[in-house]
């Protein structure tokens, strides 16, 4: 049915393209009050820029043409041109592209750019490409951290038996080492359980959690910056490749333009947001050397499945990782 309905909609969205040459669409799931939607507009009036003229780029907001559990596939078959992919939809084709769900991978919101610069981009668009995918640039979002309505979070002791929403089955994976026991629930969901005791907790990022009012609800936000969610925007490969050399320079270069962009609009929000947050009473704490060391120690088995899963491309990944951070 996905197909049949997909393939309906890229044939409206192809013809719209033929007719105007050098044209293409990029999907998006995020309404375009969203800095991420906001990124990938900079990165098409940039596109237009760079090439002065000779590329249209509509972009396609909230999910009109495709959501995000369809949007890989779009991209792969063609329907669409470009989309912005999480790299958690990756993990079943590419198991190193999970390697973003790692505890304690990163430290400070400058960290993914280091070490996709270090040489992960270039590892991870090698597995991209091998499926028929271009990556065009990266999409940051920001750090996951944890909220509770029961205790501060210093060490792995204080998760036992605690009851937290998890948003992926990756973080279920890291919150079961710490000790709690999670819950996947749905971002929208997420007030309603905590609220009425289903759970006692959750992961979220910061703005999430401040649009969602999930301060109304918790005592606790311990700040771990323990996960980061990873979008980024990718083409049809066959597509890609069709383009002159001019044209895929502009693009490249766009998306940088746009990536410089984002990561300076999820700092900024992320700080007003942590305002908000203290702003409302919260017991806000963030975990120190020790306590961040105690916890990495307690997810050491979630590194060593990542490790199994993602073989040898994940163990570069790995290794990189420890050069570039520690």
């Amino acid at each position: 049915m996905f197909k049949k309905v997909t393939a309906f909609a890229a044939v409206a969205v192809l013809s719209c393209s033929a007719a105007f040459g050098a044209e293409f669409t990029v999907s998006n799931q995020f309404p375009p009050s969203h800095h991420i939607s906001k990124a990938i507009h900079v990165f098409a009036d940039k596109v237009v820029e760079l090439s002065g003229g000779k590329l249209k780029v509509n972009v396609a907001d909230s999910g009109s043409l495709y959501n995000d559990s369809q949007i890989l596939e779009a991209v792969q078959d063609g329907l669409v041109e470009v989309g912005l992919v999480g790299t958690y939809k990756w993990g079943g084709m590419v198991p190193a592209a999970d390697v973003f769900d790692l505890p304690f991978l990163f430290v400070d919101l400058s960290s993914p750019e280091k070490f996709l610069n270090a040489g992960a981009a270039d590892i991870l668009d090698a597995e991209f490409n091998k499926k028929g995918v271009k990556n065009l640039f990266w999409v940051d979002y920001g750090f996951i951290q944890m909220w509770n309505n029961v205790r501060p979070l210093h060490s792995p002791k204080d998760f036992e038996g605690l009851t937290m929403r998890s948003y992926s089955a990756g973080d279920s994976i890291t919150l079961t080492a710490l000790g709690a026991a999670p819950t996947q629930i749905s971002s929208a969901e997420m007030y309603m359980a905590i609220q009425n005791g289903t759970v006692k907790g959750a992961t979220t990022g910061m703005p999430a959690a401040v649009s969602r009012k999930i301060y109304e609800v918790c005592k606790y936000l311990t700040i771990a910056n323990y996960s980061t969610a990873q979008f980024s925007v990718q083409a049809n490969l066959d597509w890609w490749n069709g383009l002159d050399a001019d044209s895929q320079e502009a693009i490249l270069e766009a998306g940088k333009v746009a990536e410089k962009w984002l990561r300076g609009a999820v700092a900024e929000s992320e700080g007003a947001a942590e305002k908000i947050v203290r702003d409302a009473g919260l017991e806000v704490n963030t975990l120190t050397a020790d306590e961040r060391a105690q916890m990495v120690a307690a997810t050491k088995s979630v590194w060593d499945a990542y490790v199994a899963r993602a073989g040898e491309t994940g163990q570069k990944l790995v290794d990189l990782s420890h050069k570039v951070f520690d």
